[in-house]
């Protein structure tokens, strides 16, 4: 793995100069300049959390990787326990001041020097072999972005959570166009030069992994591997419940609409459709939050 040290976020190398790290070789060719596969670990204020997404990959069956965490935002009083943590896991440790998940993505595909990238929360964790079966299939499938199955646990229980595949006839360009079948970074393997290509995760979503699932699939080879290899943590932190889900939903859903490739224009209707959907079930959730749970309990009924 890469040897320790600190780097300061750096802007995505130009999309040009990316290819030829790749060009038609086997998925799990090596190359000479750096190992096969960077694991990027934003992470902020939560040092505990980070020591087990850490043991968890290092617990990888598969080897040839580097850690590079990305400690995001300012410095904070848990600042010098997460440089500890990744200091201790030999990571390649990247600052970035400006805090969102986006910019800190985005500074980890950059200090990246693998050809595959597999993103992981810093709350979350992966099976032993969760690097080793999504390489293996990229290359059966010749496929430039891998999901996963994954479980949710929470501190009492583990519940696998149903497969996410788009529904035939649907392809995965078009499933992917319509609802977020790869439901966030921890279960994604993704060629570092796609990323490149298409020009990194958009910064002004808050939640911008949908949006890059959706521009990857409209010009490269998406697959699922049919495999339970990532966990996903349940628990009072985490960062998505600090985020609207509708909002994302939208803005993701919206920005689609508006940049559909010629062949996707079919799917106009559908979109907006979908939009639709996402008012609805979001003005629904808080109207029942605001006003009938409270009723509810003003009355002695149990919610």
């Amino acid at each position: 793995m890469a040897q320790r040290h600190v780097a300061e976020a750096r802007p995505l190398p130009d999309s040009t100069t990316s290819s030829d790290c790749l060009g038609d070789e086997s998925p799990l060719a090596g190359i000479s300049e750096g190992p096969l596969v960077s694991v990027v670990i934003p992470t902020r204020e939560r040092p505990d959390l980070l020591r087990e997404a850490l043991h968890s990959v290092s617990a990888q069956t598969f080897t040839d990787y580097e850690i590079v965490v990305v400690v995001n935002g300012p410095d904070n009083p848990q600042t010098p326990a997460t440089l500890e943590a990744a200091h201790a896991a030999h990571c390649v440790v990247v600052r970035v001041e400006r805090a969102g998940i986006g910019p800190a993505l985005n500074a980890g595909v950059a200090a990246a020097r693998g050809r595959w990238i597999a993103f992981l929360d810093d709350d979350d964790l992966w099976l032993p072999n969760k690097l080793e079966v999504q390489l293996q299939v990229a290359q059966a499938a010749t496929a430039d972005l891998v999901f996963c199955d994954f479980s949710m646990f929470d501190a009492t229980k583990s519940v696998p959570h149903p497969k996410l595949r788009p529904p035939p006839p649907l392809s995965a360009k078009e499933g992917l166009t319509l609802l977020d079948y790869g439901r966030g970074c921890s279960h994604a393997l993704v060629r570092r030069d796609a990323i490149l290509a298409i020009g990194g995760f958009d910064e002004s979503i808050a939640a911008p992994d949908w949006d890059l699932w959706i521009r990857l699939s409209w010009r490269y080879q998406v697959v699922w591997a049919d495999a339970y290899l990532s966990a996903l943590r349940q628990h009072r932190r985490n960062t998505s419940k600090r985020i609207s889900w509708a909002w994302v939903a939208l803005q993701t859903l919206y920005k689609s609409l508006r940049t559909l490739p010629p062949e996707l224009r079919h799917m106009r209707l559908r979109i907006v459709r979908q939009m639709l959907k996402v008012s609805m079930k979001a003005a629904e959730a808080y109207f029942r939050h605001t006003y009938i749970v409270p009723l509810r309990r003003r009355v002695g009924i149990k919610a």
